[in-house]
């Protein structure tokens, strides 16, 4: 049971037995509770913590107690509220249903009949509170319960409450913001200090447009959304919609009026609006009530019977005109742009309106991957989000699903079921998740499943793998809070939790001397951000910060926990998921935000490890300094991904806790505690080599002119291309070096000609021949690009006119050898197969020169990620590169021998280079390996280009096309 549940069942113990979460949103946690007095099943909600803080108990029960008057057949009762050990909670009928969320993510847009039928009771339920005086001011379907098939809406009084604090509180410096930005009126938006009833009559047209068209009117996230509400016209309902008849949508559209003077004034006269789509307008007979109640129905079945077969005549029409004509290029778009969580919501549209269209078969596989989304134990519900924006969550299935499309980019999927905990992960295809009962022990661990951890932070790569058993970790940082019962219990003074010995700057310190330094602002023990022993007032759910790693040891110990090995970080952390981790994380800010939202989240769903505060880690870093990682508050985006570490008796306020927990007898733990000596390289220090040593660095890439003996070994034609497998004699060791080209079918030799060098996936991969590596339609060069492969496929370049080629150099495919890792060392082995690639594409430059189709006074470079990072030494050592196109690319932190170091061929590059990188790039960060690339580039700097993109380890493939394209034709000329 968690601190607030089992604080919630102390203070409610004589009147509710609370017996089990039911669920938890922004503002408040909701409760399964049986009320003893009456017997009967009730809901409690209990405002967050820090949100109860900011509203204050007076506020809040005042508000409430208003909106307890109200007594609608539409509207959700409030049997009791109160305050209770710093608690707020309110009590309401336990709903057997769903809401209207569910609904909406269970079966999409709804037949307008039926939207129709459920905006009514909502707007009833609205113009009995308004003619009260209350108004909602967070209407959405989420605030909408389905019991047998009624609406009902619920929290009346409490948004209210909240807008009073912010007069009294920055909420947002709390992570609360005021509405859901997908149903905010334009009003709402702008803070105006008169909002009536009238943003109620907004929030409805954006949720009746969200019934009808399986949508809101705007997407985006949250700061898009605002601005949109304020500035952007929604697309009509009846362009959106061609089924909907026009007198439904007329009413949607006026409630979505920027100006409230524009919309219907009151919620009466919007439910008269609605209910004359089905009551007869002229009778002219006085008669019966049932008499009317008769004619009414049958006069509202004629209604809906013309307006069917009207529609229907045309309807066929205006939709396959919509699919065709607006939908499927707009799906295209969006696609085009990488944001395949818009293409996803508009492609279900456009099949329910075209179930078999062939187009938009055709471009499912585009956006979206086919996968089963499993859980243990099984039988949860699934719904998922998308990372940026998880107001909206649509219904997946339950667990084992069936074979179900899912967007290609990562999404936040949360698993439910009755019994047990609520669990969240963060995955391109629903990852599996482990899910723990309701009263199983560690409420606040996660559980992360064993696996391989090789290669993961910058500064560690190469290293040896190590195969871990389960474990769990917390799914929040530590808080003040927490922390607080440690010193409250003596942990400072108990010398059983300090066991190791301490050591600043080499020198080892005593007990006593060392504790002496672990006090507050105030002389008293505790972390350094604290004052007189405490937290600072209103900071409990702050993650507690100001502790060197001896204090956070210490605090593992008292918990009966342990400091994770970074090994463990870094598998629950996922740093390959930094695209859509670092975005949403607490990075380059200005202070810490509380625990406990889903912020950040991993792909095991751990919250906040990239940001907020650094975390501690056991494992020593080598000259007297241990792992502390994630990044916090204050630090750039890239520290997700970095090895850092600093002095063990580091205090300051950035750095927080987060603890692990292992399996008994865990076989890998003491391999995964060791030494690990991070590797980092400070390139604003180094200094290339002078242009004398240099000269002698560049020998060694030379070979003898020795007969080529190239010749064709297979050669095909598809519309597009003629794919030929070539061999040569290689520059050394007896060998035949291999290639792949792709000729133009539409150009015109001799061919401007793209030279490719692939990224490290290919080190000893299967046989191109075997893997398929440039077979089939795609005729793409398959790598490695977290956290799914993806393809750098060559028919762009190949439809622009030129000709792709790729070597296949030493250490990959069919060349392998022992060589596993792209990752510099200091090693004669390195060396050599440094210079060995290079002979690789000269010999192969050397072949093509020997053939007619080529133009050999217009080779390009084209590299990827560590083709990237070759590329800051292949075009200093071959003069017949006329451009370079690297497409991510950046120094590595290990270094090898100064003869194959990047460092000293930069300066020594003077063609055209085009470097396309991803923001949050977890091989090369911007600020400690691209830009130190970019900088050290000899090129003029009229003809060089660095361009960063919101990405991870790669870049949108229309700016990679574009891009690429725009570069070649500048620096190689348009083709002919």
């Amino acid at each position: 049971m968690t601190d607030v549940s089992a604080r919630l069942a102390t203070a409610l113990a004589a009147r509710y037995t609370v017996e089990r979460e039911l669920g938890h949103g922004g503002m408040a946690t909701v409760y399964l509770a049986h009320d003893v007095k009456h017997g009967r099943a009730v809901a409690v909600k209990v405002l967050r913590p820090e949100l109860a803080q900011a509203v204050t108990a007076e506020r809040f029960l005042r508000e409430i107690s208003i909106a307890a008057r109200l007594q609608s057949p539409h509207v959700l009762p409030l049997f009791d509220s109160g305050e209770s050990d710093g608690l707020l909670y309110y009590v309401m009928p336990y709903v057997e249903g769903e809401s209207l969320r569910d609904q909406l993510a269970r079966q999409g847009a709804l037949a307008p009949s039926e939207a129709m039928r459920l905006l009514r009771d909502i707007v009833d339920g609205l113009a009995h509170a308004h003619r009260h005086g209350v108004v909602h001011r967070d209407i959405k379907p989420d605030n909408v319960m389905i019991a047998e098939r009624h609406a009902i809406v619920v929290d009346f009084g409490v948004a209210k409450a909240v807008s009073d604090a912010t007069a009294h509180h920055d909420l947002t410096s709390i992570g609360i913001s005021l509405g859901t930005p997908a149903y905010m009126a334009p009003e709402q938006v702008a803070a105006d200090a008169n909002i009536d009833h009238r943003a109620d009559i907004y929030a409805v047209g954006v949720l009746a447009y969200e019934l009808l068209a399986g949508r809101p009117p705007f997407a985006g996230g949250a700061h898009a959304l605002l601005a949109a509400h304020i500035a952007n016209a929604p697309e009509p309902l009846s362009t959106v919609c061609p089924d909907v008849p026009p007198a439904i949508a007329q009413i949607v559209m006026k409630c979505l009026e920027k100006d409230p003077a524009a919309r219907f004034q009151t919620a009466d006269e919007l439910l008269g609006a609605i209910e004359s789509l089905t009551t007869p307008i002229a009778i002219t007979a006085p008669m019966s009530r049932a008499r009317r109640f008769a004619l009414g129905a049958v006069a509202a079945t004629v209604f809906v019977a013309l307006t069917v077969a009207a529609f229907i005549a045309t309807g066929r029409i205006r939709r396959d005109r919509w699919v065709h004509r607006t939908a499927l290029p707009e799906l295209v778009r969006l696609i085009d742009a990488s944001d395949a969580d818009s293409a996803f919501d508009l492609a279900l549209r456009i099949q329910t309106a075209a179930p078999e269209d062939s187009a938009l078969n055709a471009l499912w596989p585009r956006f979206t991957v086919l996968r089963v989304v499993k859980s243990e134990p099984a039988g949860a519900k699934v719904y998922r989000a998308s990372v940026p924006d998880t107001s909206h969550w649509y219904y997946v299935g339950t667990t084992p699903t069936d074979t179900v499309r899912v967007p290609v980019d990562a999404g936040l999927y949360r698993y439910e079921k009755p019994g047990l905990r609520t669990v969240y992960a963060v995955g391109t295809a629903g990852p599996l998740a482990f899910m723990d009962s309701v009263g199983a022990p560690d409420a606040e661990m996660n559980r992360i499943a064993g696996g391989v951890v090789g290669a993961f932070l910058v500064g560690t790569d190469g290293r040896q793998p190590i195969r871990l058993g389960e474990y769990r970790m917390d799914r929040f940082e530590i808080t003040n809070r927490q922390f607080k019962v440690f010193v409250d219990a003596g942990g400072y003074r108990d010398r059983s939790y300090w066991e190791h010995a301490f050591r600043d700057a080499g020198r080892i310190l005593t007990a006593e001397n060392a504790l002496a330094r672990f006090v507050d602002r105030t002389g008293r023990p505790g972390p350094a951000t604290w004052e007189g022993g405490d937290f600072p007032s209103g900071q409990s759910e702050m993650p507690v910060g100001g502790v060197s790693w001896y204090e956070a040891a210490a605090y593992a110990k008292f918990a009966k926990k342990s400091l994770p090995t970074i090994y463990h970080w870094a598998r629950a952390a996922n740093i390959t998921w930094a695209r859509w981790i670092v975005p949403v994380s607490n990075l380059s800010g200005s202070g810490p935000l509380p625990v406990g939202t889903l912020r950040g989240v991993s792909p095991f769903g751990i919250s906040d490890m990239a940001g907020n505060v650094r975390e501690w880690c056991m494992n020593d870093a080598g000259r007297d300094q241990r792992f502390i990682l994630g990044g916090g508050w204050s630090d750039p985006a890239y520290a997700f991904v970095d090895a850092y570490a600093q002095p063990p008796m580091d205090r300051a306020p950035i750095n927080g806790i987060r603890l692990a927990k292992y399996a008994p007898g865990e076989q890998k733990l003491g391999q995964a505690s060791g030494p690990v000596v991070r590797a980092f390289t400070d390139y604003t220090r180094e200094a290339p080599v002078s242009d004398a040593v240099f000269r002698g660095f560049t020998s060694a890439f030379d070979f003898d002119a020795s007969p080529l003996e190239g010749r064709i070994e297979t050669s095909d034609t598809t519309e597009q291309w003629v794919r030929q497998r070539v061999s040569f004699n290689a520059a050394y060791g007896g060998e035949r070096e291999y290639a792949w080209i792709l000729l133009p079918r539409h150009g015109k030799a001799p061919y401007q000609t793209v030279v490719h060098f692939p990224g490290s996936s290919v080190i000893g991969a299967a046989s191109t021949i075997n893997s398929g590596v440039f077979s089939g339609r795609a005729s793409s060069v398959v790598v490695a690009s977290s956290p799914a492969v993806r393809e750098v496929s060559a028919n762009f370049i190949v439809r622009s006119g030129r000709a792709f080629v790729l070597p296949i150099y030493k250490s990959t495919y069919e060349r392998s050898d022992s060589l596993r890792s792209d990752v510099p060392d200091p090693s004669v082995f390195w060396r050599d197969h440094v210079v060995m690639w290079g002979k690789d594409f000269r010999r192969a430059l050397d072949y093509l020169s020997t053939r007619a189709e080529f133009d050999t006074t217009k080779f390009a470079y084209f590299g990827y990620s560590w083709g990237g990072n070759m590329g800051g030494i292949i075009p200093a050592i071959e003069p017949r590169i006329k451009t370079s196109v690297l497409y991510v690319a950046g120094l590595t932190m290990e270094r090898g021998r100064p003869e194959v170091d990047p460092l000293n061929f930069l300066p020594r590059i003077r063609v055209p280079v085009l470097m396309l990188n991803g923001k949050y790039d977890y091989y090369f960060p911007v600020e400690t390996a691209q830009r130190p690339f970019f900088r050290y580039l000899g090129t003029p700097v009229a003809d060089k280009r660095h361009v960063v993109y919101e990405g991870g380890h790669d870049v949108p493939r229309t700016q990679l096309i574009a891009e690429t394209l725009a570069w070649l034709d500048k620096y190689l000329g348009p083709v002919r």
